[in-house]
């Protein structure tokens, strides 16, 4: 009987050690971090700045753009690795589901260090599987890192646009037949939904010159 209740008690020891606690100080802290993280990921996830193509034309504008870029790409992964170094992967238990994105979006960035991908994929792997992080989010970094290693993606996330400005799978998919079921068991809007939205997107952002180039509208999918 002794035995036992020693077991048990045990038992609960390392229950507990593997448990992620976080104090309310520290969750603050996290917190300030990854706002700061992701407002400089977003200021720099788009096109450059209109005062960058004033300034250097849009070519140079573009190189300039990409160097600023890829630095800060480095630095927030420096610190997004701090964080899991300290704290593990950053879910909605810990820290809250917009917090949560906000930890996975330099993940997703990442992609200057593929290992590091997989590394997180696994970790999101097992926090999907306790209800604690996004099955969208997931789908979106397994397809991030298989485009990363020349691979075709599961649910079509990773974009690239055809000579039409129509958005399209990058590298395909490994099973184009069955998209739609795949998509929906991972909280995915349909293939049509999200590619028709891509499309009209990049018409918007580009559209000065898909219309000189004779394209006169978004081609969406029927």
């Amino acid at each position: 009987m002794k035995q036992i209740i020693i077991l048990l008690i045990l038992s609960g020891f390392i229950f507990s050690c593997n448990e992620k606690t976080i104090s309310e100080s520290d969750k603050k802290q996290i917190i300030s971090e990854l706002n700061y993280i992701y407002n400089v990921d977003q200021e720099y996830a788009g096109i450059p700045p209109e005062k960058l193509n004033e300034k250097y034309g849009p070519q140079k504008a573009w190189e300039v753009f990409e160097k600023i870029r890829d630095s800060v790409s480095l630095e927030n992964q420096l610190r997004i690795k701090k964080l899991y170094d300290k704290y593990g992967y950053l879910g909605y238990n810990e820290i809250g589901e917009e917090e949560s994105h906000k930890f996975w979006i330099t993940i997703q960035h990442a992609d200057n260090d593929v290992e590091f991908q997989q590394k997180m994929l696994k970790e999101l792997k097992k926090e999907i599987s306790k209800d604690n992080a996004s099955k969208e989010n997931y789908a979106m970094l397994e397809d991030r890192v298989n485009i990363n290693l020349n691979k075709k993606q599961r649910f079509g996330t990773q974009v690239t646009y055809n000579n039409y400005g129509q958005a399209v799978p990058k590298n395909g998919l490994i099973d184009s037949t069955n998209i739609e079921k795949i998509r929906k068991e991972f909280n995915l809007p349909s293939f049509k939904e999200y590619y028709n939205r891509m499309t009209t997107s990049h018409f918007k952002m580009n559209q000065k010159a898909l219309i000189n180039s004779g394209i006169n509208e978004p081609k969406l999918y029927k």
